[in-house]
């Protein structure tokens, strides 16, 4: 089985969301995003940086061991 983990790294926190889909996990980050920029009363494009989020995206195997985001 596979899943899909998005992510993004801001200067002071990491931020990461899971989904059956590529499409669901990014949307529920971009979801967190939001909320953080709220509660830290931020702007509403604050993690976007020259037009760019540097959202990633990956594609996870379950049961399966990985070093630094990649099988071995």
């Amino acid at each position: 089985m596979k899943i899909y983990r998005a992510y993004y790294d801001s200067r002071n926190f990491s931020f990461e969301a899971y989904s059956k889909s590529e499409t669901i996990a990014r949307a529920k980050l971009l979801e967190g995003l939001h909320k953080h920029g709220e509660q830290y009363k931020l702007d509403p494009d604050w993690y976007l940086y020259d037009g760019r989020d540097d959202i990633y995206t990956q594609e996870i195997d379950l049961d399966t061991f990985y070093r630094d985001r990649d099988t071995i």
